[in-house]
């Protein structure tokens, strides 16, 4: 459905002016003149379809909101009506109110939250549906928003822990092609007509070609770079990335460690719901953003079916510690399994903060090594010569 802007005078005269969803300009005009509008201008609202959607923040303000409203006792329609109210000016405000009239259509909330997935995901609407078969709905939004507010703190935690890093490759990389680009070719006359040792011969025709081929090398990386982009993106591309990646000792566990809680954390947030033990594991495999360990867990998914525990497949998997069919093992044992899953997460996600120390302690230097060696590579080309001073007499 599009979303129209739309200025108008009321039953009274009264100027007035907001937005109207619909499918066409037609149905927008019969829309606001069943309202009794007369409409004096119609304008289709276009706006970038990334920015309407409902994510991070923005959808754990409206969760938590929702629950509060409705914990109040306030109808699931006017809660939404009421934060439609407080949102208009913001772009995903079609959302709620999209959700508002399927609601007083006599639609669940479920349902009209399946027409926007790229906002409410599989994992949302199904805990959703739970709360709706259940009638917690309250009780399952409260859940969703601390789920919601952990998974983006994770996220937050990962993406702070790579930006110095990244920082510091981007800064020397500048500084080599500030020496290949404009240092060495302005000392270059210095060595003009004299014999050159091959090292500094080396240096030399490296800068010529960064300069003379620019053309050539910049088109081939950026296609080289796109066509990357695109076979990772592929599932063959991924499954081979994600296979390599994971073999990385410091990433490995990092990899395995966040697939974990966010894997344990959902299952429980799910079976609270109430939810089957398959759906969820079904669910929950698709939050751990690895296909390897998704692999992993769709395999005990099977053999659970056919009687098995998921402690007991856990442990057959050379990807997963033992600590974890361990813990929930004794979970399934003393009937607590929800309570151990969430102490798994908690677990990882403070063992997470370790792992990105140690991960930044050991890439920080090796940054610095690798880019140091060569920018002295580079200046030792350039000193030689001058200390050569049999070069300088012929």
């Amino acid at each position: 459905m599009a979303i129209y802007h739309y200025q108008a005078l009321d039953l009274k005269g009264k100027s007035i002016k907001g937005h109207v969803e619909a499918h066409s300009e037609k149905e927008a005009k019969d829309l606001l003149r069943e309202q009794g509008a007369l409409i004096t201008k119609l304008v289709l609202k276009t706006t970038n379809t990334l920015k309407q959607q409902l994510k991070g923040e923005n959808l754990v303000t409206f969760t938590v909101q929702l629950s509060q409203l409705i914990g109040a006792g306030v109808p699931l329609y006017e809660s939404l009506i009421a934060i439609e109210e407080q949102y208009r000016q913001e772009s995903y405000h079609h959302i709620m109110m999209r959700l508002s009239e399927q609601i007083k259509a006599g639609n669940s909330l479920s349902s009209a939250m399946a027409e926007y997935p790229e906002s409410f995901n599989k994992l949302y609407r199904s805990m959703i549906l739970a709360g709706e078969s259940s009638g917690s709905q309250e009780v399952i939004l409260e859940k969703l928003s601390i789920l919601l507010r952990k998974q983006i703190k994770l996220k937050k935690q990962i993406i702070t822990a790579l930006i110095y890093p990244g920082i510091l490759g981007s800064f020397s990389f500048l500084i080599i092609l500030m020496l290949l680009g404009f240092v060495v070719p302005s000392i270059e006359g210095i060595f003009e007509g004299r014999k050159l040792n091959s090292f500094t011969e080396f240096v030399m025709s490296v800068s010529h070609f960064f300069r003379d081929f620019w053309w050539l090398y910049i088109p081939a990386i950026a296609a080289s770079i796109t066509f990357l982009v695109m076979k990772f993106r592929s599932p063959q591309g991924k499954l081979f990335f994600e296979k390599n990646l994971i073999k990385v000792p410091v990433l490995k566990t990092l990899i395995v460690q966040t697939a974990l809680a966010r894997f344990c954390r959902t299952m429980a947030t799910l079976q609270q719901g109430g939810l089957t033990m398959i759906d969820s594991l079904q669910i929950s495999r698709g939050v751990m953003r690895n296909i390897v360990l998704e692999e992993e867990i769709k395999k005990a998914e099977g053999k659970i079916v056919e009687g098995s525990s998921l402690s007991i497949e856990l442990s057959k998997s050379p990807l997963i510690p033992l600590l974890v069919s361990r813990m929930l093992s004794v979970g399934e044992e003393s009937g607590t399994s929800l309570v151990m899953m969430n102490k798994i997460a908690d677990m990882y996600e403070e063992e997470i903060e370790k792992t990105l120390d140690r991960l930044m302690a050991l890439a920080q230097p090796a940054i610095l090594l690798i880019m140091g060696a060569i920018i002295g590579f580079v200046l030792l080309a350039i000193m030689l010569p001058l200390t050569d001073v049999s070069s300088f007499s012929n």
